[in-house]
């Protein structure tokens, strides 16, 4: 590396603030504008072309060219020409006007390379270097360049440089003791630049030192309320880490462990939850061991609410080894295009997804699939450094590296009375449930005692024995049973291993309704789920659900499986689905969010009732997933997405020839990134379609399939061909008007696509769909950005906004790329570096790779402006080098600019 002298004589060309062009120690004036804006034009590509339709663009507004603009251009470099002599040279190529210029002869290249001094420089020296480069600085770089207030993307560039080299000066001071120094540097930095984390950060630490703890917190409420305001977004957990080390206290933050726990007071293994916690922040791979009922899963869940690392808890009790890696791609988000691995190389892909993020994934109840579980830890930890796997299951895995938290009964010695030990106060806690006065006098706790000191402490058999204890008839065994749970399920009645029996057929936690409708018992239904509850077979969630403990299902799916009430219970469980999906379809579009969240927790419901009847009845198998597919438009489910799919590529006649089921299957191609398939199952809908309604939905799916293709010809045929129906509904027609928007903004008529999303707007607030006014929002918000930019931005972030709150992702990640697009563009760097690191998110997950693709390129320039054209072109040829497909090296350039954008703006992501 060439080294920088603070001593070196004054540069030819001055661009960091007002230009300036010196000649032995002289300034040399330029008085000319249009001079001094193609100087400025050369110099922001030195040594490259520029070509001539760029410069006279640059240089005059349309309404301001000169007759003949060539001549008028050629007589300014020629003045220029002369005036750089000889220590610079203009000449003409193929690529334009070329400025042949020693970069060091340019102040802008000086600052650059000061910076990278200082990387390599003591603290101490590091300061100096630092406080040199920015006293280069006159004002804003290449003012002579702005145009309709949006600065050139140069001095965007060079403006995100000197902000880091502000945050890296006053890191430096307070390493060294100067706090004071650094904190005004940084609060004056946020000033200009008031979304910029990393300096937040700092800020905090350097008021903090000062004894100004109040004003730090200040800073970071400032900060949280415009990210907000302006992105919709929180903080990112590297700050909110840093609000906890300076306060003392926990920042407000959302539960990151997604998943309902049973309803009940966590009591008995409280070591155990503080060496689990500590093992998920200390370990990469540990596996929590011990026998059915000891608690595995209710101790992770626990882990996991004290954490802030995002986590994914996925439940594999009730899974086959076929169908591990779409569960688990499921439970993270990630679309799988099959059912199985046949279809789609899910470990590769969640591998490749999972690299490079911080992440907790708890895999429960593996004990009946360690093969594949084995194969899968060991290729994520081969991969994923930064992963935390936590395993629940009977037995260890064995594989290197894993640490065991080995849970056993819970401890009734060490005191003199049993009921007052860790096991009996789980006991009278389970107990005194039923009643409440439980033990009531010397005899039921000598009862009590006794039964505790026969029974095998584990939590489950706790729980059961409490409920049997405090029954009015309990009597003692005369043979105290081995197992606990095995025994109490043999005294249960008909109605209740029938009740029972029935609930293994739900996929997840049953709500009563759906069990008054899937168990027939003449209305009994409530007094046995109240019996079994008080009896310890069942849990009840916090959401008021029914939850079957595991060992408890293995029990009940051994006497229920195979016989004929088990076929009716599927089939009243699969009907039970079929009508409440439709009446949610029903209350389409004026509920629309609350439709669709109905579907969300049905949706482990929905799989179980589609792997039935995929089997045993495909005509009720094709309606479900036609009726998904009416609420999934925009929004796609990923536990479902593989089943649409299933089903609209079936061979059976029974499944793939009905339309609906199409339509859902070609929008479920194209929320996992096959346009192509979505197009051709989207044609076979329209073919099929033998209603109005049916046919609606095959032209749109036709629509968006044509446009994620980028045919825009066709799109916007189809979407008058959507318009000429008879007696469309209003959301249809915002959906055509939408698509005719977006179109037209694509190819820049802005007339056209600015009046498409006003008429959008207005069917779909006429129609009530949540989904369609964020469509419209977007739509309007690009056709706005063709000549309003700053107005187009704010328009996008508020169709991102409504997106958001619609769950509607597709719309999401799309306003979400457009809208970084355009804050690159104003300068403001910094949002768009956290949003670009959302929306990359967002379309890896979706796995869309033409998005995908338009999202890298505006993460690769805001590299370019934060580290430099050089790093940034360096990044994408690294993951091109290593990687075997073009999709690979996609999905890794895509995950080293959320990396590099992180690391120099602040995590978006923990």
């Amino acid at each position: 590396m060439t080294g920088v002298s603070k001593s070196s004589t004054a540069p030819l060309v001055s661009v960091l603030g007002p230009l300036r062009i010196s000649r032995r120690g002289a300034e040399q004036p330029v008085t000319d504008k249009a001079m001094r804006v193609v100087a400025s034009a050369l110099v922001a590509d030195a040594n490259r072309g520029v070509s001539t339709d760029t410069l006279v663009d640059l240089v005059w507004a349309p309404h301001e060219r000169p007759t003949n603009p060539l001549d008028a251009l050629e007589t300014r470099i020629t003045k220029l020409r002369t005036l750089l002599t000889p220590e610079a040279d203009l000449t003409w190529t193929a690529g334009g006007c070329v400025l042949t210029i020693e970069p060091e002869l340019i102040d802008a290249v000086c600052f650059e390379r000061m910076i990278e001094a200082a990387r390599w420089c003591t603290p101490h020296g590091a300061i100096s270097t630092l406080e040199h480069a920015l006293s280069l600085w006159r004002g804003d770089p290449l003012p002579d360049l702005c145009r309709d207030g949006v600065d050139h993307p140069e001095s965007v560039r060079l403006r995100q440089l000197r902000a880091r080299a502000i945050e890296d000066l006053a890191v430096y001071e307070l390493e060294v003791g100067s706090v004071e120094d650094a904190a005004g540097r940084l609060l004056a930095l946020l000033s200009a630049e008031p979304l910029r984390e990393r300096a937040c950060g700092h800020a905090m630490w350097a008021l903090h030192r000062l004894g100004m703890t109040d004003d730090a917190v200040t800073c970071y409420d400032q900060l949280v309320e415009r990210l907000e305001d302006e992105l919709g977004e929180g903080p990112s957990t590297e700050l909110r880490e840093t609000y906890r080390s300076v306060t003392g206290r926990e920042p407000p933050s959302p539960n990151t462990a997604a998943t309902s726990r049973v309803d009940t007071t966590f009591l008995g293994r409280t070591h155990e939850l503080a060496r689990l916690s500590t093992m998920m922040h200390r370990d990469r791979f540990v596996t929590v061991t011990g026998p059915a009922g000891s608690g595995k899963t209710r101790l992770a869940l626990e882990a996991l609410s004290t954490t802030e690392v995002p986590a994914t808890f996925v439940r594999l009790s009730t899974c086959d080894s076929r169908e591990l890696h779409g569960t688990v791609a499921a439970a993270l988000g990630v679309h799988a295009r099959g059912l199985d691995d046949t279809t789609d190389d899910l470990p590769t892909v969640l591998a490749e997804y999972l690299c490079g993020r911080r992440h907790v994934l708890v895999l429960d109840g593996c004990e009946h699939l360690l093969t594949s579980v084995r194969a899968l830890v060991r290729k994520l930890r081969s991969r994923c450094r930064d992963v935390t796997v936590v395993v629940t299951s009977r037995v260890r895995l064995g594989l290197a590296g894993e640490q065991v938290l080995p849970l056993g009964p819970l401890a009734r010695d060490g005191v003199r009375d049993p009921l007052l030990s860790r096991a009996g106060n789980l006991f009278r806690d389970r107990a005194r449930r039923v009643k409440t006065d439980y033990p009531r006098d010397e005899r039921e706790a000598e009862a009590a005692r006794t039964a505790l000191r026969h029974t095998a402490c584990l939590p489950l058999a706790l729980e059961v024995l409490a409920g049997h204890v405090v029954a009015d008839d309990w009597t003692m065994p005369a043979t105290w049973p081995t197992d606990l749970v095995e025994w109490s399920c043999s005294r249960l009645t008909p109605a209740q291993r029938e009740l029972l029996g029935a609930l293994t057929v739900f996929g997840a936690d049953a709500p009563t309704d759906a069990v008054r409708r899937v168990v027939d018992a003449d209305g009994t239904v409530d007094d046995t789920l109240a019996q079994l509850t008080r009896a310890g077979l069942l849990g009840t969630t916090e959401d008021a659900r029914h939850r079957l403990p595991d060992l408890v299902r293995r029990h009940a799916t051994q006497w229920f499986t195979g016989t004929e009430a088990e076929h009716k219970a599927r089939q009243r469980h699969a009907l039970w689905c079929v009508d409440a999906i439709t009446d949610a379809v029903a209350h389409l579009p004026t509920d629309d969010l609350a439709s669709f969240e109905r579907l969300r927790r049905m949706e482990d419901d929905v799989c179980a009732a589609l792997r039935w009847a995929v089997r045993e009845e495909p005509a009720l198998a094709a309606e479900l997933t036609g009726l998904v597919g009416a609420l999934t438009v925009y929004r796609p489910v990923p536990k479902l997405l593989p089943w649409q799919l299933a089903v609209a590529r079936a061979v059976d006649p029974r499944l793939s020839r009905h339309a609906p089921a199409a339509a859902s299957g070609a929008d479920a191609a194209l929320r996992c990134g096959l346009p192509e398939e979505g197009l051709r199952l989207a044609a076979r809908a329209a073919e099929l379609a033998s209603t109005p309604r049916q046919h609606w939905a095959a032209v749109h799916t036709l629509v968006c399939a044509y446009y994620d293709l980028g045919d825009d010809d066709r799109a916007a045929t189809v979407c008058h061909e959507l318009l000429a129906l008879p007696d469309l509904p209003d959301q249809h027609k915002a959906d055509a008007h939408a698509f005719l928007s977006l179109v037209a903004a694509r190819g820049g008529h802005h007339p056209e696509a600015l009046r498409n999303a006003e008429l959008a707007t207005r069917f779909a607030h006429e129609s009530g769909s949540a989904r369609r006014v964020a469509l419209a929002a977007y739509a309007e918000g690009l056709a706005t950005r063709l000549t309003d930019l700053g107005k187009g931005a704010h328009l996008l972030a508020r169709a991102r906004a409504k997106a958001k709150t619609a769950e509607a992702t597709w719309i999401t990640a799309s306003a979400g790329t457009a809208l970084a697009d355009a804050l690159l563009t104003l300068g403001r760097v910094p949002e768009a570096a956290k949003l670009l690191q959302l929306t990359l998110d967002d379309w890896h997950r979706m796995r869309a790779p033409r998005p995908l693709r338009a999202c890298v390129d505006v993460g690769l320039r805001c590299v370019a402006f934060a580290s430099g054209r050089s790093a940034a072109a360096a990044l994408a040829r690294a993951q091109a080098e290593r990687s075997t497909s073009e999709n690979l090296a996609l999905a890794r350039t895509a995950r080293a600019v959320a990396k590099s954008l992180a690391s120099t703006f602040g995590a978006a992501h923990p």
